[in-house]
């Protein structure tokens, strides 16, 4: 059941959250945190796809104060604005007319073939029209799929370095050529990438598309629900409409990254580490959103990753001495997958190095622009990147 929508909450994203429309930003982070751990898909009982994604929209609004004001200017602007209402006059009484008996000799029966005439008519006028359907329908001359076609044609597989993706998480998505405007659904059968056979005028399967692949679809094929998509050199192919929906390849990353975002990490537990020594780093995390803090060598790979929880604080032992490049997030729903948060995140770089030579402490504010650093994109904090390219 979809949330209550009132003058104050167009959309039902307060409602979603369980929040009142003046809720703090803090109210919103821990509301969806608090829902996240009951509908994420991975929670055995209780998750909801579905609803996660409904909750997501929601914080994806709430959270960000440019979207947020947008939302609740709207809201109170049709607040006050009048309903429209039809203006009616009121009905005027009528004196009681006398009740006139049939008259003697009357014939009832001919009120009776009136209304047999007038459904006679209705059948025939509903008639003529099926007739007229079935003409148009016959003459659009739609593609017809083969009887006993089973959808197994190969998986597409993913290619080095992200292959250990397809054990843990899965076959990773691909994106075929174009812009993309829709991807692949998770659903209990595999979405199928068919050819159309002319010689046989029928759809032959060439190969499945793992969920979240991104495609560009040119058309709808009414006749049998297909997406008719773009395929690089080589004919268009047809998928299931069913097993894709609306989005572009940001939205498919970030589909990928929920779904398979894993158990939630504890606080001051290490995501990576490489390397020994005698350093140490001291982090307290004091957003109100959980935080993760990647130190990176002169080479840019990883020497550790740390993720603290809201108000956390982390102890980081035996780092080997050096400078390190300091980069760090803060969001919601952590995806092991995509060494990232797959809701709400805002990623930054110090701008100095840090160098780590015994004992050093880091302090990640609650407003993360009052650190001297600058934003990068969630693609550059990742550790690595977990979509593959047809």
């Amino acid at each position: 059941m979809s949330p209550p929508r009132t003058r104050l909450d167009p959309e039902g994203y307060y409602a979603r959250l369980g929040l009142e429309p003046d809720a703090t930003r803090e109210a919103v982070a821990a509301a969806f945190r608090a829902r996240v751990r009951v509908l994420h898909p991975d929670v055995p009982g209780t998750g909801d796809t579905e609803a996660f994604v409904a909750v997501k929209q929601a914080y994806d609004v709430l959270s960000n104060p440019e979207r947020r004001q947008d939302y609740d200017q709207a809201a109170r602007r049709a607040a006050v604005e009048p309903d429209e209402f039809a203006v009616r006059p009121a009905h005027q009484a009528h004196p009681a007319r006398p009740v006139q008996s049939a008259p003697l000799g009357a014939t009832p029966w001919l009120h009776t073939s009136t209304l047999l005439a007038a459904v006679g008519l209705g059948f025939v006028a509903i008639l003529g029209i099926s007739v007229v359907q079935v003409v148009l329908h016959v003459q659009q001359k739609p593609q017809i799929v083969s009887a006993g076609i089973r959808p197994n044609a190969a998986t597409v597989q993913p290619l080095s370095p992200e292959a250990h993706h397809a054990t843990l998480y899965g076959p990773v998505p691909v994106q075929l050529p174009g812009t993309p405007n829709f991807y692949v659904i998770p659903a209990a059968s595999p979405a199928v990438l068919w050819r159309h056979d002319a010689e046989r005028n029928s759809f032959v399967p060439e190969r499945q598309l793992p969920p979240f692949s991104a495609m560009q679809a040119v058309r709808f094929v009414r006749q049998n629900g297909f997406l008719e998509v773009l395929v690089k050199d080589q004919p268009n192919g047809y998928v299931d409409a069913a097993h894709v929906t609306p989005g572009n390849a940001q939205a498919a990353r970030r589909g990928y990254c929920s779904y398979n975002a894993g158990p939630p990490p504890r606080n001051a537990e290490l995501l990576a580490r490489a390397g020994q020594g005698n350093g140490r780093l001291d982090i307290d995390n004091h957003a109100v959103q959980p935080a993760v803090v990647n130190l990176r060598d002169p080479s840019g790979g990883v020497a550790a990753a740390v993720y603290l929880s809201p108000g956390g604080h982390a102890e980081v032992e035996a780092l080997p001495n050096g400078a390190y490049r300091v980069d760090f997030a803060i969001g919601e729903l952590w995806s092991r997958a995509c060494q990232s948060f797959a809701a709400g995140m805002r990623a930054r770089r110090l701008d100095e190095a840090l160098t780590i030579a015994d004992k050093i402490h880091l302090e990640i504010a609650a407003d993360s622009a009052s650190l001297p650093s600058t934003d990068i994109a969630e693609e550059a904090f990742g550790a690595e990147e977990a979509f593959g390219q047809n």
